[in-house]
């Protein structure tokens, strides 16, 4: 199970972006796909089953980045940041972690 901590109410702000983060969540990507962790976390804020997701959005993930080679950049030893977004989100993942703002 993924669990991505979501603020509700007023939101955080990600110093890093300037975008109002609507969660974070730490990772072990030795054990979750960073592919699927943000399929997880956009399905988490839009209140929908993971499977359900692409009907909730404009577009399914790989219309905005390429899954397989997402997992291959982000590992828990790598050194590189990805940011994109997807749909209204915008995403920022690194070796820590995935974090998720409103684009």
């Amino acid at each position: 199970m993924i669990t991505l901590a979501l603020s509700t109410g007023m939101m955080m702000g990600d110093t890093d972006t300037g975008k109002e983060m609507i969660g974070k969540s730490n990772y072990s990507w030795s054990n979750t796909a960073p592919s699927i962790a943000v399929i997880d976390a956009i399905a988490a804020i839009e209140n929908v089953k993971s499977s359900d997701l692409e009907g909730s959005l404009d577009a399914p993930l790989f219309n905005y980045i390429d899954p397989e080679a997402l997992d291959r950049l982000i590992t828990s030893d790598s050194q590189i940041k990805v940011s994109f977004t997807f749909d209204e989100y915008y995403v920022l993942i690194d070796r820590d972690g995935l974090s998720v703002s409103y684009d």
